[in-house]
This record gives structure tokens, sequence and C-alpha cells, in this order.
């Protein structure tokens, strides 16, 4: 465990400038939260905590541990107790130091991109990350990959709780190192994923006919060639472009050009 940093954590000024959600943030109490840590208690009671398999969930009004599943002692060394002390300055100073600053800088970009989404895209936000956590008394790197999801957001779209599925890989060989990926459904119905080192890429459920006048514009053809091209009018050219840009959210045909490209449709 790196005491310094556990320390600095303890003080809440240094965790909120390392974790940023928080700050200046106007939390509304939900009636359902104590039913919801209920459940979840029941959910991993009647699961038997699979060998394995840990989950917990964060409070973001304090950076608190509401809920983990005890096992993580057996898995860590870190326990029960600890963790309970120490919330989230607890887990990020559990962390190897290289994931442990990853972690925090892409739960603030995620987080920053939850909070501009609206409250029906909010909802459907997961994330995906794998990290190691150092036994804290064999020193050893212990692997987890995690599956996390919003489980409670407040009336004004603030993330309340979240629910984390942690999975130990036994096999580390393959991985090098910290690794992340979050994905989230617009309101267009368009799926975003955004994954480490990589473009973000679109689910983009153009018809086949779309996409089809979609790559024809990638040509650089006009509205007229594209219609010569399909055999279909110019008019019905203008009604597939309309859907393709209400689709994609695109406000024109630059921004449309933009997409389309970094969507590789090819």
């Amino acid at each position: 465990m790196d005491i310094s940093l556990l320390e600095e954590l303890r003080n809440q000024n240094k965790l909120s400038e390392f974790f940023s959600y928080k700050n200046d943030r106007e939390f509304i109490p939900h009636p359902d939260e104590k039913e919801l840590l209920r459940d979840l208690k029941k959910i991993s009671e009647s699961l038997g905590m699979k060998e394995g398999i840990i989950i917990g969930c964060f409070d973001y009004r304090d950076m608190s541990l509401p809920f983990f599943t005890e096992n993580i002692e057996e898995l860590s060394g870190y326990s029960a107790d600890f963790l309970r002390s120490n919330g989230l300055a607890g887990v990020i100073s559990a962390l190897h130091p290289d994931d442990a600053k990853e972690h925090v800088a892409f739960n603030n970009r995620f987080l920053e991109a939850f909070q501009n989404a609206s409250i029906s895209e909010k909802k459907t936000f997961e994330l995906s990350y794998t990290l190691r956590w150092i036994h804290k008394t064999t020193h050893k790197e212990i692997w987890f990959f995690t599956k996390a999801k919003p489980y409670l957001i407040d009336i004004k779209g603030n993330f309340i709780f979240d629910l984390h599925i942690g999975l130990h890989i036994t096999n580390s060989e393959p991985l090098k190192g910290y690794d992340w990926s979050y994905s989230y459904i617009k309101e267009n119905g368009n799926k975003v994923t955004h994954e480490k080192d990589k473009a973000p890429k679109s689910d983009l459920r153009l018809s086949k006919k779309e996409k089809e006048v979609a790559l024809l514009l990638l040509e650089g053809l006009t509205s007229q060639e594209i219609a010569n091209k399909m055999f279909i009018s110019r008019n019905t050219v203008f009604t597939h472009r309309k859907k393709i840009l209400k689709k994609l959210g695109a406000k024109n045909s630059n921004d449309l050009m933009k997409i389309l490209i970094a969507q590789n449709l090819k």
C-alpha cells in the first residue's frame, strides 16, 4: 500500500482535486437508495459470491463504499474495516501506482462524458476496465477485469451510486497494463463506444440504402451522381441524406463527412 498516497487522499480537499466529479455539485436525496443497497446485499448473498468475483459500489457524494462483498479481503489482503474507513481513497491507494493514476484519469474522463449526456443517455452508460491491485502482505499483482454501470442517479442527473462487478484474472500473461472502455446509447439510438488508444466508434444503425448513400458521399459524389448510380431520384437521395444526418447527430455536411470518415464505413 502506498501510505503517502493514502494520507494525501484522506484529506478531502486533496481527494476532490484527485477525483473531480463531486466538486461544487448539489446532490438530491433519492428515496430508494437504502432499498437498492439492501437489494445488492441480497443479490450477493444469493450468488454465494462465486470464487474470484466481487461486487461493490461507490457513493460519489462522499467517496465512500456503501456496499462491497467482503471476499475482497481474501483476494487482496485489505480488510473490510480498512475499505469502510477509507472508501475510494483506500481503494486507489491499494492499486498498482501506474494503474491508480490511469484509473482516476479514466473515471474523470468517463464522468465528464456522463455529465454532458441527457438523463436518458446517462441510464445507458456502461464501462469496463482491467487493472492491478497490490496484495497488502505478499505485494503480488492481482489483476481484475471489472464491468460497471450507474446504479442510482438523482433527479438532476447526478451520479450517486455506481455498481462494479469484478472478476479476478488468474492468467495475466497476455495483459500489459491498465485498459478501459465505456459506451452509451445516444437519444437517436446510436451506440457510441470509447476505448483506450482508439478513436470513438459508433453503431451507426444505418439502413442498407443509407449506408450505400453514405459511402458514395464519402467518395465525393454529388446528390445527382448518387441518384444516377443507384437508379433512384434525386429527391430520394435527399431523403436518405436527411435521415443519415439525423441518425448521426450531424449538423451539416462538414459534420457529416467528419463522422463518416471517423467511422471508417468500408
